[in-house]
Formats: structure tokens, sequence, C-alpha cells
């Protein structure tokens, strides 16, 4: 599946969302205009057992893509096509760097449990330079979750302190960080947004 081609697709369509859900949805709607045969669900139920959930599965041509999303932001105003976009600080980075890398963990964990499913996709899309700008420091608590461009993720992930009681993460196979423009306005502050497309096998 060409989720790269419909990700900058969307990126001339939808610059900026209002929050997850609507980059779900949106997203959702240009992987149909681009596979018109596709079978779209949202929110599929991970597992029967526990209350977890996919964001976007998308069956086509005897495959199963599995899809996660994380949408992170900064406080930033802005006014587009006549829309109003008043979006809110998420701040608490290294939770949020932590929650990426879940995204690919969960999606590893779904691949490995549910036949003809072998590749799946976690994308982040973010105004907030924290987590593609390597970190002043590597000593900090979240290091070992820090996503920054060019990072690589792999193995067992832990807590650098006793800061928080959240599990530590394990990847089966490695990966590679890269994040790509996704817009840009002209504003004081937080007005690049990237994205990073991870390909879990």
């Amino acid at each position: 599946m060409e989720l790269q081609r419909i990700v900058d697709l969307l990126s001339r369509k939808r610059q900026v969302f209002y929050s997850e859900a609507d980059f779900q949805f949106a997203l959702a709607w240009e992987i149909q205009q681009f596979y018109p045969d596709a079978e779209i669900r949202l929110e599929y139920p991970a597992t029967m057992e526990r209350k977890e959930y996919i964001d976007i599965l998308v069956r086509y041509k005897g495959n199963i893509y599995p899809i996660e999303l994380k949408y992170k932001t900064r406080k930033i105003s802005l006014y587009i096509n006549k829309e109003h976009y008043n979006l809110k600080n998420h701040g608490a980075g290294d939770f949020g760097s932590y929650d990426f890398v879940k995204d690919i963990c969960r999606l590893e964990n779904f691949l490995s449990s549910l036949d003809g499913c072998n590749h799946g996709f976690a994308l982040w899309l973010t105004n907030d330079s924290y987590y593609w700008n390597p970190p002043r420091r590597d000593n900090t608590g979240a290091a070992e979750f820090r996503v920054y461009d060019g990072a690589i993720k792999s193995g067992t992930l832990t807590w650098g302190n006793a800061m928080t009681n959240t599990h530590a993460l394990v990847l089966n196979n490695e990966y590679v960080i890269s994040w790509s423009d996704y817009s840009k306005f002209d504003v004081k502050s937080a007005g690049i947004f990237k994205y990073a497309l991870i390909n879990v096998q």
C-alpha cells in the first residue's frame, strides 16, 4: 500500500487537523479515494480480550494493513480556507515519545496475531519540534524513547528513572525514525508540521 504517496496527497488538501479523530477520518477517506475497492474500518478491535483498537484497518487485494496514528500539537491558532484552527498544547513530550514507540509495539503484536496481516504503519504528525530535534542531553529518563530524526529504536526500551510506572517496551525489529515536512505556516512559532511514517513488519 502506497501510504507515503497518500499522505503527500492529503497534505495538499488538508494542511492541519482539528484533532486526532479529524486526522484519522481524513486519512481513511483519502485511502478510500486512492483505493476505491479497499475495505476500511475505523477503531478495529485489536484483541477480543482487552479493549484495544487499531485506528485504521485496510483490507485490499487479499492483504490487511493496520495503521496507528498520533497527532501531537503545540498551541497555535490558524485561519485556513475560512476555517479557524485553534490547536491546544499537548506538551509532555517524554510521554508523547513513549506513546509513539508504543504504537510500533502494538502493531508488531497485532501483525503476529492476525492471519494475512504482515505489514502495518505507524504514522505520527506534529508541529512540536521536541519530537524531531535531537535531545540537548542524553541522560534524561525518557532518552530511550526519544524519536528524533535519525533515531534508531530496537530491543527493550526502558525509563531511565523512577518517575513513572509505565512499562518497558520491547521491539522485535529495528526502526530508523525519519521525519518529513507536511505543511508550513508563516507564524512566529510552531508553524512547521512534520510527519514520520514507520513501516512495521
